[in-house]
């Protein structure tokens, strides 16, 4: 992954003379099955998906993977075909170099297990992220946290060792109740852990899955994000939806006293701004309850977590930009924008919930920015 100061570097040689060279490999197993041409395409990260990331990669019908190289047809015609759909992943990078000092940086990303391939005058091919292996590999029957079992242990075991794990020193492990029982889908079960703890349960574009902290509060942005000369901001849109915009978050014990009433409960309201409790927005109440949620403490934690994502949905403002490899989920992002002639610049600032980045320098990437009101 890149430190700050490099991708820092990186955007500001983005912003002057630069080259950007697209790589895509294939692998089946351990075994490389050389390198893909492109001709086309993009990836993309989603935040509210299970599997977040999706390669939409076009490949040409005949031609060389690189430069000079033999030509070959690359419709798939055999199980190790490197497009194959029998288990390829398909390891990405691009490659930005400065012309003025020709330094050069090369940045991951994604891996992606190939799910369709259309043959045509050209070869289409569609993959996702890593944990579309997990989602696809069910739980045969209802199991049972092992004895002794923790959060991550178990996220462990769930896993199975289709991604690596990494999960961020600053979350506390506690045990996991092993009178509990996971149904038949691994990946419902990683995210119910993630949830419980609180977490986020990320991809990271080098092919692990990470759980990290929740995202902190009062925070400034990163970067910013420009129109006009010398601006990367090509344009600005935004929508505003109350679809899962709940304002009150009640988590509650499973377990029921002799009254029928949870043991216990916590709520976490918005007390403030335009989607306040009591004000004209209204109560929309979201109840969660999870038997990894022991008592009123966790309860507590991950109502609180769960509203600061909510409310964070009322307005997603889209942002088409210049290409930048080193946009990530979760960052905080600004935007200045003068969106017509003679208007009022506008500044907003949010969290990154979605990315689109071509992979020739040609295209144009597109952000989604949840801007809290």
């Amino acid at each position: 992954m890149l430190d700050a100061a490099t991708a820092q570097r990186v955007r500001e040689v983005l912003g002057e003379a630069y080259t950007w060279v697209p790589r895509v490999d294939s692998w089946y197993g351990p075994q490389w099955l050389g390198r893909v041409p492109v001709a086309g395409g993009s990836v993309a990260w989603t935040a509210s998906q299970q599997v977040q990331g999706t390669l939409s990669l076009t490949v040409p019908r005949l031609g060389p993977a690189t430069e000079g190289g033999p030509a070959r047809d690359w419709a798939p015609s055999s199980v190790e075909h490197p497009l194959a759909a029998f288990g390829q992943e398909l390891a990405v990078v691009i490659t930005v170099g400065s012309t003025l000092d020709a330094t050069s940086w090369t940045i991951p990303a994604g891996r992606f297990v190939i799910t369709q391939v259309e043959v045509g005058s050209t070869i289409r091919v569609t993959a996702k992220s890593l944990l579309h292996r997990v989602e696809e590999d069910r739980l045969e029957t209802v199991t049972t946290p092992r004895r002794g079992g923790t959060m991550a242990s178990e996220a462990r075991r769930l896993l199975a060792g289709r991604t690596g794990l990494i999960i961020d020193r600053a979350l506390a492990d506690r045990a996991c109740p092993s009178s509990m029982s996971w149904g038949e889908s691994r990946i419902d079960a990683l995210y119910e852990i993630a949830a419980a703890w609180p977490a986020r349960l990320r991809e990271d574009p080098e092919g692990y899955t990470t759980l990290l902290p929740p995202v902190a509060a009062g925070e400034s942005p990163t970067r910013v994000l420009t129109d006009g000369e010398g601006g990367t901001v090509v344009g600005v849109s935004s929508t505003q939806s109350r679809s899962k915009v709940y304002n009150r978050v009640v988590c509650r014990a499973q377990e029921q006293d002799s009254a029928g009433r949870p043991t216990f409960q916590a709520t976490a309201d918005q007390m403030n701004g335009p989607l306040r409790v009591g004000g004209p927005y209204g109560t929309v109440t979201r109840f969660y309850s999870s038997p990894l949620v022991a008592n009123w403490t966790q309860a507590l934690r991950a109502a609180e977590t769960m509203l600061q994502t909510s409310v964070s949905r009322a307005l997603t403002v889209p942002v088409t930009h210049a290409p930048d490899p080193t946009m990530r989920l979760d960052e905080l992002v600004a935007v200045h924008t003068q969106e017509a002639a003679g208007a009022d610049h506008t500044i907003r600032w949010g969290r990154v919930t979605a990315t689109e980045m071509p992979l020739l320098s040609t295209g144009t990437a597109r952000t989604d920015i949840e801007v809290s009101l």
